[in-house]
């Protein structure tokens, strides 16, 4: 088990329906395509949201770049935000 951190423009990331605020796994891969680095990121679409298992530091920190462009938040499994 682990702790997951989560790209999300839900409220909360566990919200049943992102009512039209889900990041599309279409720009996800845009993303991917358009940054190279985050092809060897530990982060994955799941579900209108981008996820990445006990990220470190490094990883935070590129998830927050990667929130911003998609215009979403950086959010934990208990709900918090992880604003810079």
């Amino acid at each position: 088990m682990g702790y997951d951190v989560h790209i999300t423009r839900r409220e909360n990331w566990w919200d049943d329906d992102g009512d039209g605020r889900d990041i599309t796994e279409a720009e996800w891969d845009a993303l991917v395509a358009a940054e190279p680095g985050l092809a060897m990121a530990p982060m994955w679409w799941n579900s209108g949201r981008i996820v990445s298992k006990n990220p470190s530091d490094a990883v935070i920190a590129r998830m927050r770049e990667v929130a911003a462009i998609l215009g979403a938040r950086l959010q934990g499994d208990d709900g918090e935000y992880y604003d810079a």
